[in-house]
């Protein structure tokens, strides 16, 4: 190979590189903006004063403001995914699932801006936005999530300490339900309830899964 190839594949990587890298940054400012103010103070002009770029610089990379946010979602569900992961190899059914629900609740505490997004905004906003490629995607991290739930569901009911009769899938929705409800109630008014998130939740858990016996 010549050295004027060389170099010039070195240049079209380097270009590449800096391409990703200010992808990276459109989305973490993006992100940044959002914790700061709240996603209905993102634009793309005020995204592209915070980065020190011409608003025409972004479209090159993002469509629009509903593109980035999706990105921020996307990349929301693999965190939440990867945190419930984590727990998922607990041997025992049933703190397997209590430790699954604690870190979907600490995930949406610790990611409260993210979780609003994906989870607690106006209904056509998050339509139209998810529906060319939806999230729940069968192979996407918000159905690996839900499918870990599931699971730890059946492995109870084959343990017996769940009824052979009990839908895994019904009763993991009326979980997945209950301890969002928790959540999302403590970020819409933090003063109420009036105990602190980790207790609710927790407290939410022990009867939820008590409630199955």
């Amino acid at each position: 190979m010549s050295s004027t190839k060389r170099k010039k594949i070195r240049s079209v990587a380097r270009k590449d590189e800096q391409k990703a890298q200010l992808r990276e940054m459109i989305l973490e400012t993006s992100r940044e903006l959002v914790l700061q103010k709240g996603f209905a103070e993102l634009s793309i002009r005020k995204l592209a004063e915070e980065i020190g770029y011409a608003p025409g610089t972004i479209y090159l990379y993002f469509k629009n403001r509903d593109e980035i946010v999706r990105e921020i979602c996307v990349r929301g569900f693999a965190a939440l995914a990867e945190e419930m992961k984590s727990k998922a190899d607990v041997v025992d059914p049933q703190e397997r699932l209590a430790a699954l629900l604690r870190a979907y609740a600490d995930f949406a505490v610790n990611n409260p801006e993210t979780y609003r997004l994906s989870f607690m905004e106006d209904p056509k906003f998050t339509e139209e936005i998810f529906r060319s490629t939806p999230l729940d995607a069968e192979d996407g991290a918000g159905r690996q999530a839900y499918a870990a739930i599931v699971k730890a569901l059946r492995d109870l009911k084959q343990s017996g300490t769940l009824a052979s009769g009990e839908d895994e899938t019904l009763l993991a929705e009326v979980l997945w339900t209950g301890v969002h409800g928790a959540v999302s109630l403590k970020l819409i008014y933090p003063a109420f309830p009036t105990n602190s998130t980790e207790v609710l939740v927790d407290k939410m858990i022990y009867t939820l899964l008590n409630g199955l016996h």
